[in-house]
């Protein structure tokens, strides 16, 4: 369903958070890309949200969910419906049970970093691993990132949603149904909310953790650049997209602005102005090339959006 202006004005008066019409995508994702979305919108808190989703499911409103954009590549068209924003829901909470262990609560809208870096001050241990992995919490819960062997839905003990009609649900431990960067939701729910299981730890073991997770990240992925993050899924642990990738001489060659990372093959970063179609011609020839030679069918970890 096309926006009209009358949908418009209904969103707004659900909303009292940031409302913008036309919005440019690419000042919303790690990567830089994207045309406009016809509406982008940011609730204040899960009240909003459920009354916001309640409205485009009634409406038949195409809508997607952004936290951070970090795994994500908006299509030069944009995007035709509303895009909600969940950056307000930054919530944290500590509940410890007396015995070493604590439950960390965090809202899908607060940074992953900043989960781990919170948890971590407060000596709790365990989350150590998932340093440097940029985005949202929500995001991360969703996609279950992980790194060091370690992924979110090992630690995560319940997640909240809202369901496409806006009623809250909680899905705990025993439901959870998550593998590798991947979590099952129910369709058309959002995550508003996580919860992990950690327990304390020494400030000394916990550092050196840390300091391990940073310098193998600094040294092995490109930093200070526009990308989206790991392209690919890994086919299998014996064969990561990025060294298949590599073998196959893909380091520093460029569609336009969009260039395979020098550092890392399974990353594309924008130079400047590189566009969606420049960035996915470069997906298509890994991709065909990687089945040419290896028999892989590579899988996208980054999430497409968009006509």
């Amino acid at each position: 369903m096309i926006l009209a202006p009358v949908n418009i004005q209904e969103i707004r008066d659900l909303v009292k958070g940031r409302v913008q019409t036309q919005a440019p995508l690419h000042r919303l994702t790690s990567l830089r890309i994207g045309g406009p979305a016809d509406l982008v919108v940011e609730p204040e808190n899960t009240e909003e949200l459920g009354s916001l989703l309640c409205y485009l499911d009634e409406k038949e409103i195409d809508r997607v969910i952004l936290g951070a954009g970090t795994n994500v590549l908006f299509q030069d068209s944009g995007f035709r419906g509303v895009v909600i924003r969940i950056i307000s829901m930054e919530h944290f909470s500590v509940s410890e049970n007396g015995a070493g262990n604590a439950r960390i609560g965090a809202g899908a809208g607060l940074g992953l970093p900043s989960v781990i870096k919170k948890a971590c001050a407060l000596g709790f241990r365990g989350i150590e691993p998932l340093w440097g992995i940029p985005g949202s919490f929500g995001g991360a819960i969703v996609t279950n990132a992980g790194a060091g062997g370690l992924c979110l839905g090992d630690l995560l003990s319940e997640i909240r949603l809202l369901s496409r009609g806006g009623q809250e649900m909680i899905l705990e431990k025993e439901r959870l149904d998550y593998g590798y960067r991947s979590m099952t939701i129910p369709d058309g729910a959002v995550v508003v909310e996580g919860t992990v299981h950690l327990t304390r730890g020494k400030p000394r073991a916990i550092e050196a953790a840390l300091e391990k997770a940073r310098t193998k990240r600094r040294s092995s992925q490109p930093l200070g650049v526009a990308s989206a993050g790991c392209v690919f899924k890994n086919p299998d642990p014996d064969n990561p997209a990025g060294a298949l990738i590599d073998r196959l001489g893909f380091k520093g060659v460029s569609v336009g602005a969009a260039q395979v990372s020098d550092v890392h093959a399974n990353f594309i970063i924008n130079r400047g102005d590189a566009s969606a179609l420049q960035v996915l011609e470069l997906i298509e020839r890994m991709r065909s090339k990687v089945k040419s030679e290896y028999g892989f069918d590579l899988d996208l970890e980054i999430r497409i959006i968009g006509d």
